[in-house]
């Protein structure tokens, strides 16, 4: 007697569809979490902490889910997603810390001007230099190459050993590679506290003391300001 095979989709077979339910969404999730609080032992409930963090997650899923759908839209409603995330970003930065290029270094007499800098992958050899006005030297820090990051302080001292006057100075950041070739990528950095979002249009513009500059400027975010 010859006995016929049983066909079966494979789990492996590339042919098969696959069925969108195998894929948790919110639903599933927050059924999952009832189920979860249902079947807890009551002797051993579920943390508080716990459950404070699984519902930010299940928040976070939904949100992202709506971020898709309104993506998958029009070029109009992305554009207006994008405006309301930076506007949403900016806002959060209000009190916070914030890195940005440095373009000077003020120094006023009394406290040590402090610098921080990102150096380029593959950079050999850097220097840090303080120009004045006219782009004269007045101060040059030679860095080590590890690590990237770093900062220096500069006490107000020229390189000869001098007090220079209080004020604004320039600062430039000088690389280059193993082999002496110049490199590009480095940056001097100066930490700032943002004081408050003011709009260009729907473009939100940051503002620390009498500094104004846009998201796209920012390089790190630090710490909460004081």
């Amino acid at each position: 007697m010859q006995i016929s095979k049983l066909s079966a989709a494979s789990p492996q077979d590339p042919q098969q569809p696959i069925n969108p339910k195998t894929q948790l969404g919110k639903d599933d999730f927050l059924r999952l979490l009832t189920v979860q609080l249902r079947f807890q032992d009551p002797l051993d409930p579920m943390d508080n902490t716990q459950f404070i963090s699984q519902m930010a997650q299940f928040s976070s899923l939904e949100q992202l889910q709506n971020v898709n759908k309104n993506l998958e839209g029009d070029p109009a409603d992305q554009a207006q997603l994008g405006a309301a995330l930076r506007s949403s970003m900016a806002a959060s930065l209000v009190g916070r810390q914030v890195e940005v290029a440095a373009r000077q270094a003020v120094y006023d007499g009394d406290r040590d001007a402090r610098l921080s800098y990102r150096l380029a992958p593959g950079t050999g050899e850097a220097h840090l230099q303080i120009l004045d006005a006219l782009g004269r030297l007045v101060r040059d820090f030679e860095l080590p190459a590890h690590p990237a990051r770093g900062q220096v302080e500069w006490n107000g001292k020229s390189q000869a050993g001098a007090r220079v006057p209080p004020g604004a100075y320039r600062v430039a950041l000088l690389a280059a590679d193993g082999a002496g070739r110049p490199l590009e990528g480095g940056e001097v950095l100066e930490s700032l506290k943002v004081e408050a979002v003011r709009y260009a249009g729907q473009e939100p513009r940051l503002w620390a003391g009498e500094r104004e500059f846009s998201l796209e400027d920012l390089r790190g975010i630090t710490e909460d300001g004081d």
